[in-house]
């Protein structure tokens, strides 16, 4: 029987999902025309950004979790995942698709790997935290040149995302490692492998078996693997866009109601302490809800040095916002990952980014000066929708799939050559 601490989770979990419904329901009430631009402007960004850049990735993962490439790929980078991130080779294809892809990519993909029993419970928490990551194109391309007018700035808030997200993933490994329980036996634990393959087979030998093992496995017509991945990922897309949605209409009804003030002596305390004299509870409010609209927010929040911007935009990346916090709760829904760890990872995430932004910046800012002396004092005048503010249309969103394709075969191939060296490292050493 469940436990009395996981029927009070669900209690709870029911009662804040049924006060999210009546809410939007009662905002959509209350203002319609409001409601329905707002949503219009969250299916905007779902459109322009989050749809081109996951469709092709989620479809293609299906395939090759089917034909079992995913598999054998895992067995060639068992050694790096392993001796960095304590995480089974497969999770490689979740991290990368995760970096080059960005939220929620890898949480989805992690799920996917959880549902074929790849991966353990364990794993799929600490893979899922690890994978949450903004991708270079919303980070460089749609903050950096869309929202700050500055590619620079972009690569700045990029070079401390993913510094921070290791730095993250470095610090929760350690802290599961010291509260880790014994482990359970394999067949609760761990999937159990495919099937013994000789110590004497060459490792690509072992791919190709993990690979032809796992498409046997599977059973499945090449049509039904096809049809399968579509449904999938449409259906997953759907859902995100649906989230999206949502948490653009409860901000919009969040800053008609004027809710924003119950937090102004929270924020006004915690920017007087930075030296920082301008109410920003707004913009905090919309970006612990929604992350593409709260990073717009603040790139045009007035009165705060260029520094505490840029801080203030890499701890609400870090953080990613709740809707992308509950598009990862329903991935997790099959898996029985706990949101706890995931929402640790985020919180910790977003502190060690603020904190880098800070440390970082003057080396940085150094850099910059050299290359672009402009850029450092902008004009923040704009009042552009954080949709029109977007550098992309419908047609060059769609063609970003073949740079982000070849990024993501480079990042892949890197990690093998990484896993090649450490494996041969090992065999000199032994």
């Amino acid at each position: 029987m469940p436990s009395i601490k996981a029927k009070s989770n669900s209690k709870l979990t029911t009662l804040a999902l049924g006060a999210l419904a009546a809410l939007v329901v009662v905002s959509v009430i209350l203002f319609p025309d409001k409601a329905f631009q707002s949503s219009l402007e969250g299916l905007t960004v779902w459109w322009k950004l989050v749809f081109p850049a996951m469709m092709p990735f989620l479809i293609m993962t299906e395939l090759l979790i089917g034909f079992g490439v995913i598999q054998g790929t895992g067995v060639l980078l068992e050694p790096l995942m392993r001796a960095i991130f304590r995480l089974p080779g497969v999770s490689g294809w979740a991290l990368a698709s995760g970096l080059i892809v960005g939220f929620p990519t890898g949480a989805k993909i992690t799920a996917s790997l959880r549902e074929k029993k790849l991966i353990s419970r364990t794993e799929t928490e600490r893979l899922t935290a690890l994978s949450h990551l903004c991708s270079p194109l919303f980070l460089i391309i749609v903050v950096g040149v869309g929202f700050l007018h500055s590619a620079k700035l972009g690569v700045v808030l990029a070079v401390v995302h993913y510094i921070s997200a290791i730095a993250a993933g470095i610090l929760q490994m350690k802290f599961s490692k010291k509260t880790q329980q014994p482990a359970a036996p394999a067949s609760e634990h761990s999937p159990a492998p495919l099937s013994p393959e000789p110590r004497s087979a060459s490792v690509w030998r072992q791919a190709f078996i993990t690979m032809r093992q796992a498409y046997l496995r599977d059973g499945r017509a090449f049509g039904k693997l096809l049809g399968d991945a579509v449904t999938s990922s449409v259906q997953t897309l759907m859902l995100v866009g649906g989230y999206m949605m949502i948490f653009s209409v409860l901000i919009n009804v969040v800053h008609i109601s004027h809710l924003t003030h119950i937090l102004k002596p929270a924020t006004h305390a915690l920017l007087q302490s930075m030296n920082i004299h301008t109410d920003t509870s707004a913009e905090w409010v919309t970006g612990m809800l929604e992350i593409h609209l709260g990073a717009y927010a603040w790139s045009q929040a007035e009165g705060l040095s260029l520094l505490a911007q840029m801080a203030l935009i890499s701890a609400f990346l870090g953080w990613g916002g709740l809707s992308a916090h509950a598009q990862v709760v329903g991935f997790q829904h099959q898996t029985e990952a706990r949101y706890r760890i995931f929402f640790r990872s985020r919180v910790l995430h977003a502190v060690l980014a603020f904190i880098f932004t800070i440390l970082l910046w003057k080396p940085l800012q150094l850099l910059l000066a050299e290359t672009e002396p402009s850029f450092l004092w902008l004009n923040k005048t704009t009042n552009e929708s954080p949709a029109a503010s977007f550098p992309l249309n419908g047609d060059s969103a769609w063609s970003l799939w073949g740079p982000m394709l070849t990024q993501f075969l480079l990042v892949l191939l890197i990690m093998l050559m990484a896993s090649t060296f450490i494996r041969a490292f090992r065999k000199k050493a032994l």
